[in-house]
């Protein structure tokens, strides 16, 4: 690095007129210890590029509508240079375009040749997506341009198993991507482009010359001690016309191909569900459970997902994908819980589970697209979900000791519809029809088992020996129908407006059953006691409203209103409750300022509305917890929040710049909150329809900076909440802020060093009221290193120390958490041999301190033990 010298200048035209992201490519001449270097000149038209010294170069200077321009040159120490490009009315060769342009920056879409950033120790695809500029991966492959979330991935221009990023980044070959294109404001249909609002980001994966009609992929087998095993076939095939890939996950060390963020995506994805009644429901989901252990001391995870797309000519599209997912997770942990309400007793308690569960996920989709006028699908989705749970909790306080036996059996059935039909009718005109049929099962039957009575004031358990045996069933069939039309009217080119109109009727049904099973067999009953619920709940939402949209210089505004006729009843054992109807009008503003195509402003305000679930109407008792009842409330209504959001981003490669920063505030003056009874660890629930405020302020951002192969980053973010609950009868008022900040610095050597990635993050938590103050702070820092040496060997290690402090009782808990692999393998042979571990200094458990309005939580989460694991890995 010493050795490197920079040549800057600017580039324009024979007016003298700057030309923005122009690319410029530097080739070392005959020099075999060089590498190519690239730039891409910013909105001033400058340019930077870093040469070795005393090496001769050919710059190579390419800009869409001008002739290429050669330069050769060799400097001695940092130089300025300028160059002019001559207009041509020759369009740039398609050759040109994909062998030299590094990086091309036009509009809404960023396209990387991912050769010039390979270093050489990639393996997935997720290798290089780390290494491109603005790009960013976390652990789970859940990937971030510029600071905004990929929410769709593509190969070659089509799904990748419905959209699903994280699938395809941990699982694509590094060797069979050509080229990364970052597509923003993406639109599924081409001609809603520039009618439809899009938020969506989405990444399209070009795949080398060799693979687009070829088979390729990888097979991974690996075994290890304690009977430990993996095998992970990954396989591909692309042609024209037909693309059929498999992913096989089958192991016992703990590796889970599919989780809860993952689940989200296949149901829409987070930004989808903003606007749907109980779209969020799915967190409460029995299913959802096992999704969400990360943490284990056991798991078996057999996992296998196909998909098929196949292009039927004349414009018709066949695309199916099928997911089945076996799991066995066997938890424990341990607790010391503190009681911030009252005179309760400090709590010790431990559990230990094993869960087993088998899920699918089904769907096709048969698609029209000419592209020009129409474009039209249908699809099938079919989910299933079947588990077994067993569970042995032990609660400890001074005055009692209570021991719970759970099994508990979910099982889900879902079956939607969707159909949409988007037709253009003139440049003026074009409509979008969207409709979608859903039908929901779901049942879940707990049996608990106490060595004492539970709530013996409210549950009329009758005396059985030594043990109390409480049997719970959970059932809610869920029919929904929804139609949403929307008419895009382009007035002038600057004036657009778009009136829609559409219903959404849900009618639902939930029941549930709590009784005491006897030794001898009989029922105890606990319907007179005020349990028991047998509810039907139907809603009817039919809205109509408009948006307008105008476009001034470089502003576009977007303002909306939308009215709503919402009309819900309910019925408990068939006797009627509630009959009600309200209106709401919900409006919204967009607006974007777009400073250049690389620098923008976005702000949205919106006032949102949303039901609850339907439980959340049943107005009897039931069981939720060994230590909580829940009671629903008929009289609830929908929930009214405001939405405030300003982002802007800066991606500059001229300065190796990238910025993002967003400002968010939220506003809830109409909630569905629960009111709380708590006497000593026991607490009773009541969900309650509030007007007491919440407020939420939240501020992010991120800065990273490229200085020739280093990239330095800082990134961070505050929230801060203020927000009323009402407890044993008294509201309290309580202060909810938390602070994160992180500097991260990487290395992207392409040769003879390692490649560092160097990671120190802080956490800062405060949960106050009047009578409490809970300060906590977790420090981690985290080291990743890979490094190629002697051509053939790879070898890669990860370190994490955590450490939390809970201020407030001056109380420190530490763990560290690391793994390493060695691989073997010629550059040429499709043969690789590798040595894995896993949790290397066999650490036997996690530490984690959580903290709410009524408990401080030390918990020790067990982890597994260390694993060591040959590998041997073949690529097709």
């Amino acid at each position: 690095m010493s050795f490197a010298q920079t040549l800057t200048g600017t580039v324009q035209d024979s007016t003298g007129i700057a030309l923005p992201y122009t690319n410029l490519i530097a080739s070392p001449i005959a020099s075999p210890d060089a590498q190519i270097t690239f730039s891409i000149s910013d909105e001033l038209g400058r340019y930077k590029l870093e040469l070795k010294k005393a090496i001769p170069y050919k710059i190579e200077i390419t800009h869409m509508g001008f002739s290429k321009l050669t330069d050769t040159l060799q400097i001695e120490e940092s130089t300025t240079k300028n160059y002019t490009l001559i207009e041509s009315n020759e369009s740039l060769e398609d050759v040109l375009v994909k062998a030299e342009m590094a990086v091309i920056v036009k509009e809404d879409t960023i396209t990387y040749r991912t050769d010039q950033f390979k270093t050489g120790d990639e393996r997935k695809l997720r290798d290089i997506l780390k290494k491109l500029p603005g790009v960013e991966v976390d652990r789970e492959g859940n990937v971030t341009v510029n600071g905004k979330p990929v929410t769709k991935l593509m190969v070659e221009g089509k799904e990748f198993f419905f959209g699903d990023p994280k699938l395809g980044v941990n699982n694509i070959p590094a060797d069979a991507v050509d080229e990364v294109e970052v597509l923003d404001n993406y639109s599924e249909v081409a001609f809603l482009k520039g009618l439809k609002d899009s938020d969506k980001m989405a990444l399209n994966i070009k795949l080398k010359e060799g693979k687009k009609k070829f088979a390729f992929g990888d097979l991974a087998v690996g075994g290890g001690h304690q009977d430990r095993y993996l095998v992970n076939p990954t396989l591909f095939y692309y042609s024209p016309k037909t693309s059929v890939n498999f992913i096989g996950d089958f192991n016992n060390a703990g590796q889970k191909s599919f989780s809860m963020s993952d689940y989200i995506n296949f149901e829409g994805g987070y930004a989808d569900m903003i606007d749907r009644p109980n779209a969020f429901s799915i967190y409460r989901d029995d299913f959802a459970q096992f999704l969400n252990q990360q943490d284990f001391v056991f798991n078996q995870n057999d996992f296998g997902a196909g998909s098929l797309s196949q292009d039927l000519g004349r414009n018709w599209q066949l695309d199916a994908y099928s997911i089945i997912n076996r799991g066995i997770v066997e938890t424990q942990n341990s607790s010391d819980i503190t009681y911030q309400t009252g005179m309760a007793e400090d709590e010790l308690r431990t559990q230990e589970s094993e869960q087993e569960m088998l899920f699918s996920i089904n769907k096709a989709k048969l698609r029209y697209d000419n592209i020009k006028d129409v474009d039209m699908f249908i699809d099938l989705l079919v989910k299933t979900s079947d588990a077994d749970s067993q569970s042995t909790l032990n609660s400890l306080t001074a005055s009692r000791e209570n021991f719970v036996v759970t099994d508990q059996s979910p099982r889900k059935l879902d079956v939607s519809k969707t159909m949409s039909i988007n037709k253009q009718f003139s440049y003026k005109h074009t409509t979008s029809i969207n409709t979608k049929l859903q039908y929901v099962e779901s049942e879940n039957t707990q049996d608990w088992l106490f060595n004492q009575p539970v709530f013996s004031n409210l549950i009329p358990f009758q005396p059985d020996g030594d043990s109390f045996n409480l049997l719970q069933n959970n059932r809610t069939i869920t029919r929904a129908a929804q139609i949403d039309v929307k008419h895009y009217w382009v007035l002038h080119n600057f004036h657009h407006i778009y009136p829609v109109v559409g219903t959404d009727y849900f009618s639902q049904y939930y029941g549930s059953n709590d009784a005491q099973i006897l030794q001898d067999g009989s029922v105890n009953s606990f319907q007179e006691a005020g349990f028991n619920n047998d509810l039907d709940f139907r809603l009817l939402d039919a809205y109509a409203g408009f948006q307008y949209k105008t476009k001034i210089d470089k502003l576009t505004i977007r303002p909306g209103l939308i009215a709503h006729s919402f009309h819900w009843s309910t019925a408990q054992f068939d006797e009627a409750q509630v009959n009600h109807q309200k209106f709401a009008f919900l409006p919204e503003l967009m607006m974007k300022y777009e400073l250049n195509s690389s620098e923008k402003f976005n702000f949205d305000y919106n006032l949102r509305t949303q039901f609850g679930n339907v439980q959340l109407f049943a107005n009897r008792l039931r069981l939720a917890n060994f230590n909580s009842l829940y009671r629903g409330n008929e009289e609830l209504e929908n929930q009214l929040y405001h939405q405030y959001r300003l982002r802007y981003s800066n991606f500059n490669m001229f300065k190796g710049l990238f910025l993002n920063a967003s400002l968010n505030y939220n506003r809830r003056f109409q909630s569905i909150r629960n009111q709380t009874e708590i006497e000593g660890i026991d607490q009773v629930n009541t969900s309650i329809y509030t007007d007491l405020p919440e407020n939420s302020y939240s501020f992010n951002s991120s800065v990273s900076k490229l200085i020739r192969k280093l990239r330095l980053g800082i990134s961070g973010g505050i929230t801060l909440s203020d927000y009323s609950r009402i407890i044993n009868d008294e509201v309290i008022d309580y202060n909810s802020n938390s602070y994160n900040y992180a500097f991260t610095f990487s290395t992207r050597f392409k040769e003879k060093w390692p490649n560092v990635e160097l990671r120190f993050q802080q956490f800062y938590n405060d949960l106050s009221s009047v009578a409490i103050d809970n300060q906590f702070v977790q420090t981690s820092p985290n080291i990743n290193v890979s490094y190629r040496f002697l051509e053939d060997f790879l070898f890669k290690a990860d370190y994490q120390y955590n450490h939390y402090k809970n201020r407030t009782q001056n109380q420190s808990n530490i763990f560290e958490i690391g793994s390493a692999s060695l691989l073997y393998g010629k550059e040429d042979s499709p043969w690789e041999l590798g040595i894995e571990a896993t949790n290397l200094f066999d650490v036997r458990f996690k530490n984690n301190n959580s903290v709410n309005q009524f408990l401080v939580n030390d918990q020790q989460i067990f982890i597994q033990p260390r694993i060591i694991m040959l590998k041997l890995n073949y690529r097709l």
